[in-house]
């Protein structure tokens, strides 16, 4: 409907008058804003597969894949592979190998130690009980006394005390086992040796399978020789019989985690089968209850009711608590603020009450959008296993693009710092010795590693980790890919929205549902990567955009936090919230844009306006729908989940109860994997209501009361307000809320 003028116009005495509305001088409505014309659409019947579909944005589809390329050229110039003076070249060593307690990157510095290694071939950083590391060859595959791993002056120092001492005794000192090892337990007792204890390689480091404490158990340096004089056989019983005590509590303390492990390994497939396959089940099942005459209605009204009931019931019970605490003298004013929150309560439950009573007819029409997604899902079972496709291709994207990001973070120069509890920023004050600094890396390509090999290292109690610093080249190569990760993680979403979308709106505007199956499903699929690929570019890049710079704000907070700067960090904070729901926002319009793309294969701007002012002429109807569907989806995910738990810890504990040590690892993962696949699940649920809402709303612009697409449930819901409709029709605005 068009909009009359009204103007002020002067008059001769200079005075200004309202010019009346004239009938021949109206502002055109939007075009957009009004509801659909039925002469859109030629032929005696609509579907989205005879739409005259076409490719939209295919410009932001070669935005993607050039994207894609330049992430693999900043890729293989971080590798080394393709030359750059742009981009240093990386080790992804250089992140997990360990620093020694000079801060040599074991397996990396070229430093020769006073022993005569070069640390370059020490790869693995083996702890000492002051808690820093030395660099060794590898980790020990046995636990001995008779051998000890110490600093390198230490070390040094014992290889040229044992020497000396044998010139003047002119024999082997060395022989000598009990003196050698006194020397070494003396040194372990001043935290700069450790005997070799059984390790387990792990990152470039090596884990003891054992506490030093344990090892050491019965061996002072000091007086192991004299008790063992003196006490003699007893000393020896009693050593083994604590000995036997400690290796038993040790065992059971370091094969915990190898006894979980192969419960796991026993039951995977149990727990693969409950978890996976007993979960996509149990969705389906739920599809097939809630169409069942009541159930959804029942659910939906109880968890309504619930809901107030649960407000009403806090009223009463805060409103007793006030009354007692009034009644007991509490000091202050705390029963006085619960008797008004009391209240507040009520309110609440009125306000809630009022608007489930002015959007009963909506909420029943959302029950019924809810029921027609359900059996949608149901005609194309197919569409639900389409989130573990895309699982798939975001795991494959990601071990390329994470390999890129290891070489590339691994770029970085590196510097050795301690970090102690006392103070965060804890700086060591280093002496001097005659030992050498350590030089650069061999590679004139790599970038440089600052190590201090001065005889000052991390006190004790202290820890020494790394601080990698980048040029600014390095920060926006890292920028980049980190928004070309958002880009096609949002990329493979919203290529799911699209086939369900176009499954969904294929099954709703055929009048035999019959022939729709899962053939329809894989054809939704082919169409969409065919002709709308772009419009999934565009939209998934409005997205990135969004997060990357959530992504720089969350950078710039922690900077500011660590300089303390709090009027920033709180503006910062600010800002990042603002965002976040810009973001909720326009994956809301993306979502409604990509249905319009599905059903009238439009370009995604298009697809936006049109998805836009529909809502915004159904905005209680898609208030309605969303508040449903939510509720239903929460419902399905706690089924799917709690169901599968419960059935896979029985079937655990009646079959393999003798078998396995404990139920609780396997059924905790059973819990994970229905959870996940709860989570897919609702995705495609939660999308195909959406369509089913969008669907109808077209139906109903579109076409005439006879010539519907609706279902019988939905019919009869267009039915009984069609009249009222009409009655309507003529006063109300060209956008507004619906009926």
């Amino acid at each position: 409907m068009a909009r009359p003028i009204f103007r002020l116009k002067p008059t001769s005495d200079g005075q200004m008058e309202l010019e009346l509305p004239q009938q021949n001088k109206t502002i055109p409505d939007h075009p957009d804003a009004k509801k659909l014309d039925k002469r859109n659409i030629s032929g005696d019947d609509f579907s989205p597969l005879d739409n005259g579909r076409r490719c939209t944005d295919c410009l932001f589809l070669i935005l993607i894949v050039c994207s894609w390329v330049a992430m693999t050229g900043l890729g293989l110039a971080a590798t080394g592979i393709v030359p750059s003076q742009y981009i240093r070249q990386g080790d992804p060593k250089r992140l997990v190998n360990g620093l020694d307690y000079h801060g040599n990157l074991c397996g990396i510095t070229n430093y020769i130690t006073p022993i005569g290694d070069d640390v370059i071939d020490l790869a693995k950083a083996y702890p000492l009980p002051s808690g820093l590391f030395v660099c060794v060859d590898s980790c020990p595959d046995t636990t001995t006394l008779d051998e000890f791993i110490c600093e390198y002056e230490v070390q040094h120092e014992i290889d040229q005390t044992l020497g000396t001492a044998a010139e003047l005794t002119g024999s082997e000192l060395t022989n000598n086992n009990s003196s050698e090892k006194s020397l070494y337990l003396f040194f372990t007792s001043q935290k700069q040796c450790s005997p070799r204890i059984q390790s387990t390689s792990f990152l470039g480091y090596c884990i003891p399978s054992k506490p030093l404490e344990e090892v050491l158990l019965g061996h002072s340096p000091l007086s192991s020789n004299s008790t063992a004089s003196n006490n003699g056989t007893t000393s020896n019983n009693a050593t083994s019989v604590s000995n036997d005590s400690t290796e038993k509590k040790s065992s059971s303390s370091n094969e915990a985690f190898d006894i979980i492990m192969s419960d796991v390994h026993n039951v995977r497939y149990v727990i693969f089968g409950f978890g996976c396959g007993i979960a996509m089940a149990l969705g389906i099942a739920f599809l097939v209850i809630i169409q069942l005459p009541c159930i959804l209605n029942m659910l939906v009204w109880s968890m309504v009711l619930l809901i107030d009931a649960g407000l009403v019931f806090a009223a009463y019970y805060t409103k007793g608590v006030s009354a007692t605490w009034e009644a007991s003298g509490r000091p202050g004013n705390e029963a006085l603020a619960l008797y008004y929150g009391s209240y507040v309560l009520y309110g609440l439950a009125g306000l809630w009450l009022m608007a489930i009573l002015f959007l009963r007819k909506r909420i029943i029409l959302a029950v019924s959008c809810v029921k027609e997604g359900a059996r949608a899902i149901s005609a194309m079972p197919l569409m639900t296993l389409f989130p573990v496709l895309q699982v798939l291709c975001l795991v494959a994207f990601t071990i390329v693009w994470g390999v890129y990001m290891a070489y590339l973070a691994s770029s970085g120069d590196i510097q050795a710092s301690c970090m102690c509890p006392e103070d965060y920023n804890y700086d060591v004050s280093f002496g001097s010795n005659d030992i050498t600094p350590a030089p650069s890396p061999v590679s004139t390509i790599g970038p440089t590693l600052t190590a201090n090999n001065e005889d000052n290292f991390c006190e004790t109690g202290c820890f020494m980790y790394k601080e990698l610093s980048f040029a600014n080249n390095t920060k926006y190569a890292a920028l980049y890919m980190i928004f070309v990760w958002f880009w096609t993680s949002q990329f493979i979403i919203s290529l799911g929205q699209l086939v369900v979308a176009l499954s969904v709106s294929i099954w709703y505007f055929t009048r035999d549902r019959t022939k729709i199956g899962n053939s329809t499903f894989i054809k939704s699929v082919g169409l969409i990567s065919l002709y709308h690929l772009g419009t999934a570019a565009f939209g998934s890049l409005i997205i990135a955009v969004i997060k990357t710079i959530r992504t720089v704000l969350t950078y710039v907070q922690k900077k500011a936090t660590k300089s303390k700067l709090r009027l920033a960090t709180v503006l910062l904070t600010v800002l990042k919230c603002m965002l976040w729901c810009l973001e909720k926002c326009l994956k809301f319009v993306n979502k409604q844009a990509y249905i319009q793309t599905a059903i009238f294969s439009y370009s995604f701007c298009k697809a936006s306006r049109m998805g836009f002012f529909l809502v915004l002429r159904n905005a209680l109807r898609i208030s309605a729908v969303s508040i449903v569907s939510q509720a239903v989806l929460f419902i399905n995910k706690v089924f799917i989940t709690v169901a599968s738990t419960a059935a896979g810890y029985y079937y655990l504990d009646t079959y393999y109860g003798d078998q396995l040590n404990s139920v609780m690892a396997p059924t905790l993962l059973i819990a994970i994997c229905s959870y996940a696949v709860s989570e897919m699940f609702d995705e495609v649920f939660g999308m195909a209501i959406s369509t089913i809402l969008q669907c109808f709303v077209i139906d109903e612009e579109m076409h005439e009361p006879d010539d519907r697409f609706a279902p019988k449930e939905l019919a009869g819901t267009l039915d009984s307000t069609q009249q009222k409709y009409k009655k309507k029709k003529s006063s109300t605005a060209s956008i507004g809320i619906d009926k």
